[in-house]
């Protein structure tokens, strides 16, 4: 991944690759089939092929490590960057290796590929419905509509530099163009039509793009370096708030520091790992609420029904990261490790 958050850590992947034993070639037992359970993502190190898939057990409170490799004896690829549920299949986005793996979340048997072209190299997914999703490609400033049912790529839609983020609202997909820290544009895609129909000037490096409960689109800016070696003239990380249906911007949030991802629960209350700890956030106020934890960690996600928190620290990047899972008013339930890089979760309920 080439984006700021993750410069430092691919540095210190190469820099100490050779002491580095490849989670992949590790015998791991396959998962008992369970109802509830957390997919963890983990990226690898860039250049290896080693993203792994753990699976954490809610009932058994078991890990189980490189479950990908250990149900389907084949690696995940290169660099896993998110993994979303839709009914009974999960995705996993694995972008250096410009693919997206199907797997079906009851038996976690690999089920189909989808491969979105050579140098592309896909971000994050968003769904319209079971059939059609779209996915962003960080090398070819677009957004790639998906035929789950054929698994096969179709419309290509130019958008801005560089797209991570996406989200859909009102039958339009919201776009982040992070410009590899340098945009400042949010694309506004109809879902009718597939083309751009707007552009959003809003904060620098537009990182994650979000739907609160209340229907408005969150934007996470991380945020400009400027001269990386100087922080005195960094810009600070942003929330910006749109309105779907006016598409203006309603409101903001300032978060500080550099902050690239977020998670936001069912019940409005939102988690962005930041400089200095996990910031709360209400989307029904537009406020951060305040510290939720101190310490810095890489990424998160919200369990629906109970609200636990999941947080990763991925150490220094090249060993296996753990995993924190908080309750929501901030003390630990559990930790395990994972893989190396834990960086997106998906929830099976």
């Amino acid at each position: 991944m080439i984006t700021c958050r993750r410069l430092i850590g691919i540095w210190l992947a190469f820099a100490l690759i050779g002491c580095v034993h490849d989670p992949a070639s590790v015998v791991v037992e396959p998962p008992t089939p369970s109802a509830r359970g957390v997919y963890i993502l983990n990226e690898g190190i860039f250049g290896q092929g080693n993203s792994t898939l753990s699976y954490y057990d809610l009932d058994s409170s078991k890990i189980y490590n490189d479950v990908f490799f250990a149900v389907n004896n084949k690696k995940l690829g290169d660099v896993g960057n998110s993994v979303t549920i839709r009914g009974t299949l999960a995705y996993i986005v694995v972008n250096n290796s410009h693919k997206i793996e199907i797997i079906d979340i009851t038996t976690n048997i690999n089920v189909g590929t989808i491969s979105v072209g050579s140098g592309r190299s896909p971000r994050q997914m968003a769904f319209l419905n079971d059939s059609v999703a779209f996915v962003t490609n960080l090398y070819d400033d677009s957004v790639l509509k998906l035929d789950l049912k054929r698994r096969v790529t179709g419309t290509r839609i130019p958008v801005g530099p560089n797209p991570e983020g996406i989200a859909i609202a009102s039958g339009k997909a919201f776009v982040a163009n992070s410009g590899l820290g340098s945009g400042r544009t949010l694309s506004i895609v109809d879902l009718g039509s597939l083309a751009v129909t707007n552009t959003v000037t809003i904060g620098d490096n537009p990182a994650s793009v979000q739907v609160t409960p209340q229907g408005m689109v969150y934007a996470l800016c991380g945020g400009s370096y400027g001269d990386f070696a100087n922080p005195n003239d960094d810009t600070p990380a942003e929330i910006f708030v749109v309105d779907p249906i006016t598409e203006r911007i309603v409101d903001s949030l300032v978060i500080g520091g550099h902050a690239f991802t977020m998670a936001i629960g069912p019940d409005g209350k939102g988690y962005v790992p930041a400089a200095h700890g996990v910031l709360a956030i209400n989307t029904r106020t537009n406020s951060v609420v305040g510290q939720f934890l101190p310490g810095t960690f890489y990424g998160v996600g919200v369990e629906a029904v109970s609200g636990d928190v999941y947080l990763s620290d991925p150490k220094n990047y090249t060993q296996p990261g753990t995993v924190f899972i908080y309750a929501k008013d901030g003390q630990v339930r559990k930790q395990f490790d994972a893989g190396v890089t834990p960086g997106s979760f998906a929830f099976k309920r």
